[in-house]
């Protein structure tokens, strides 16, 4: 063979070598450059559903401690609760709520669908949807901190002018990713969210006839998380609490 076949032949041995590299470079490029796509578009979505389960918790701890004011229940659960919306007890009334049952179902299966349809929007399923709500901050009399102490009373001062009267510490979860592709992607057996956050009870400005004792810090509630060697006050006190209603599920 002369020098000239011989340099044409390792050219084109050259040239086919660079091209199968290339090749397999594409081949095992296209699929990672296909997840991370993937999860781009599911993140945004995963932080979307997390956002309306902050929303819904939100939500609902605010519905539980204005039902425990209503109903007069500092423990154990109340009527016209998420998911259910129906009376405490068939049998025996609440007063004045009693007799506006009809309505009072009809708010709470509002709200229900409300709560519901904003979170399915979100990839989250509504049947999944569980948690729980806790006493009355104002009842737990008994509630401490591990040292024996009571964090702070109620009414209080929640910083600024916000006056509390009441409070409550709910917990929900739900299943998401179930039926979103792209996320299915990433989280093949779905991803519980879980949310959480403390209702409370605005007081009238004109029942304020004395100064109230400071209490931001008992309702400042630390994500589970980022709790900071386990000494955040609001968590100690919400998990010391005597009473958890279940609910959902």
């Amino acid at each position: 063979m002369s020098a000239h076949a011989r340099r044409a032949t390792q050219t084109r041995r050259s040239r086919d070598e660079a091209g199968g590299a290339v090749t397999l470079l594409v081949m095992l490029m296209v699929p990672v450059c296909v997840f991370a796509a993937v999860v781009a578009a599911a993140v945004p979505r995963r932080l979307a559903a997390e956002s309306a389960a902050d929303a819904a918790a939100e939500n609902l701890a605010s519905l539980a401690v204005a039902w425990r004011d209503a109903q007069g229940r500092d423990h154990g659960p109340v009527g016209w609760f998420f998911p259910d919306c129906a009376p405490l007890d068939h049998d025996t009334g609440d007063g004045d709520l009693a007799a506006l049952g009809h309505k009072l179902q009809h708010a709470c299966e509002t709200l229900t669908e409300s709560l519901l349809t904003g979170l399915s929007g979100s990839g989250l399923d509504g049947m999944t949807v569980a948690g729980f709500y806790s006493s009355a901050y104002a009842a737990s009399a008994h509630a401490t901190t591990p040292n024996g102490d009571h964090p702070a009373s109620l009414p209080c001062h929640a910083g600024g002018r916000a006056v509390v009267a009441d409070a409550a510490h709910l917990g929900l979860t739900a299943d998401w990713a179930t039926t979103d592709w792209a996320a299915s992607q990433v989280w093949p057996r779905g991803l519980p969210i879980s949310a959480e956050a403390i209702g409370t009870l605005p007081l009238p400005a004109a029942a304020e006839a004395t100064p109230q004792p400071a209490c931001g810090d008992l309702l400042d509630l630390a994500p589970l998380d980022a709790r900071p060697g386990n000494d955040n006050a609001a968590r100690i006190f919400a998990e010391s609490l005597p009473t958890r209603t279940a609910f959902g599920g």
